[in-house]
């Protein structure tokens, strides 16, 4: 039962409570008590099979819960020397040594909701600042992120913001409770940089409320 209609029945109970005790404590007018007693119970009554027979109705979606645990795969890195660097990408990694280097950050999801989601979708808001150098050409000239949400790309959503961009894929029916996705995006970490930065993480799904997480990450930490 969802809390609304629960409150409202421990209203409707009070009041009816209530009434029953000004009534018995009333002076007794042209008809007796009991009967009074009786009149407001019955409406009551009918009050509150009306407000369960409208919670039967209504019920309360299940919530989706997941463990999600951050970590870096340290063995494949990607090294971009600054002087194959356009000038402006070069002042964008100014704060990184040479070369400047990327990894994969994985996150590793599990399902605990206690039941299988139905059409998940994750998404995840990511601060640009942490994007990775990108070949157009013979030069570097771009900065992206890469990432295995990327390998449905019928599903694959991409919004930029000012300062974020999300990622967002569903390209699974269901995803089957206690089941471990890792989901891996690159960037661009040096062991120097003890400034957190903020991933925001979403899980939707058809048959169940969803769950927004924000992970406080810092690259030293990551890369110790």
């Amino acid at each position: 039962m969802k809390k609304k209609y629960l409150i409202i029945l421990i209203a409707l109970i009070l009041l009816a409570f209530v009434l029953g005790c000004l009534v018995f404590v009333s002076p007794c007018g042209e008809h007796p008590r009991l009967e009074k007693v009786i009149q407001i119970a019955g409406v009551f009554v009918a009050l509150i099979v009306a407000v369960i027979a409208l919670s039967a109705a209504d019920p309360e979606r299940k919530s989706v819960k997941v463990s999600i645990k951050p970590s870096v795969d340290k063995r494949d890195v990607g090294r971009y020397r600054k002087k194959e660097l356009s000038d402006d990408l070069r002042n964008e990694y100014k704060d990184f040594p040479d070369p400047v280097e990327s990894y994969k950050v994985q996150f590793t999801i599990t399902n605990v909701s206690g039941f299988a989601l139905k059409n998940p979708t994750w998404t995840f808001r990511l601060p640009l600042q942490q994007q990775h150098p990108h070949k157009v050409g013979e030069i570097y000239s771009k900065r992206t992120f890469n990432s295995n949400l990327f390998n449905s790309q019928r599903e694959l959503r991409l919004l930029e913001f000012a300062d974020t961009i999300i990622l967002s894929n569903s390209n699974l029916p269901y995803w089957n409770d206690q089941d471990v996705l890792i989901i891996w995006i690159r960037m661009a970490l040096h062991r120097g940089d003890s400034k957190k930065f903020v991933v925001e993480v979403s899980v939707n799904c058809e048959n169940a409320e969803g769950m927004n997480k924000k992970l406080e990450l810092i690259p030293s930490e990551l890369l110790s």
